[in-house]
């Protein structure tokens, strides 16, 4: 986790996991992969075993040890929903997101129906905690209907991110309800 980051939207970043697989034409020049295949190999790293999908329980207490208020974006090494990491993993990610609503947490995913899924799971008819963020990222317009996970989740507060662009979007089903913030990178 750092408790600094030089991403413009955000404060902090959190990886209670690290690691992913390519699920659309989106993840094809991934900055985390870049990133962490760098350290492949490296002994004692915290990337030594590369993108490899990685729990990193040992972090999952961190954004509790932070008392100054942070916009903290969750899993920017991953995709909090990948269909890997276990349910129960998620759930202990929300318990510290629960715990912790002096932050705001940003989670962005691709894979926006297993998001639901664990969303509607999680909170039943109620709305997650307007502290806890959750958006999708739509690339082009073969993946719009990641909108229509996210209107379908019971979150709280919602966000649309469009990246990387890599393609015409068409017409966007708007409006979102509690749909906070569309950023265009």
């Amino acid at each position: 986790m750092a408790d600094s980051t030089a991403i413009e939207w955000t404060d902090a970043t959190w990886n209670p996991v690290t690691g992913c697989t390519k699920i659309s034409a989106g993840c094809d020049h991934c900055y985390a992969e870049r990133f962490s295949e760098r350290f492949r190999g490296t002994p004692g790293h915290p990337f030594e075993r590369g993108f490899d999908l990685t729990l990193r329980p040992a972090r999952l207490d961190q954004p509790l040890r932070w008392r100054t208020s942070r916009m903290i974006f969750v899993n920017s090494m991953s995709d909090l929903f990948h269909k890997e990491i276990p349910k129960e993993f998620i759930g202990r990610v929300f318990d510290t997101m629960e715990a912790a609503p002096w932050h705001t947490f940003q989670v962005l995913t691709k894979r926006s129906s297993l998001m639901r899924d664990f969303l509607r799971k999680r909170y039943g008819a109620r709305r997650s905690p307007s502290h806890m963020w959750f958006g999708v990222s739509i690339e082009d317009g073969t993946k719009t209907s990641r909108i229509r996970h996210l209107r379908d989740a019971p979150a709280g507060v919602r966000f649309l991110s469009i990246e990387p662009l890599i393609g015409s979007v068409g017409r966007l089903d708007w409006p979102v309800p509690g749909l906070v913030d569309t950023r265009l990178s």
